[in-house]
C-alpha cells in the first residue's frame, strides 16, 4: 500500500532532457500541454511563455536542455530551458 507520501511523490517528477536540436526539443515536449508555463534561463536568446511557444520557434539555439516539471496542479508544472552542462 502506498502512503500519502510516495503517492504524492508519484504525481509529481522532474526530468531533464538534452535538446540539441529544434527536432529534438519538439520530440521531447510531446504530450505536454500547449499552455505548460516555460522559464529561460538568463543569457539564453529563447523567448517563450508557453509550449506552444516553444514548438513555433524557427531556430533553436544549440547546446540546450529541457528540464520539466510536472506537478499535479497544473499551475506549478513548468518546463526549464537551460544550458546543457
Amino acid at each position: 500500500m502506498l502512503s500519502a507520501n510516495n503517492h504524492e511523490k508519484n504525481l509529481k517528477f522532474d526530468v531533464r532532457y538534452p535538446a540539441e536540436t529544434i527536432e529534438a526539443m519538439r520530440h521531447h515536449l510531446l504530450g505536454y500541454r500547449d499552455n505548460m508555463r516555460v522559464e529561460v534561463e538568463t543569457d539564453i536568446a529563447v523567448t517563450a511563455k508557453t509550449v506552444a511557444d516553444l514548438r513555433a520557434l524557427a531556430t533553436w539555439p544549440d547546446g540546450l536542455a529541457l528540464n520539466i516539471h510536472v506537478d499535479l496542479d497544473p499551475r506549478l508544472s513548468v518546463v526549464r530551458v537551460e544550458r546543457a552542462s
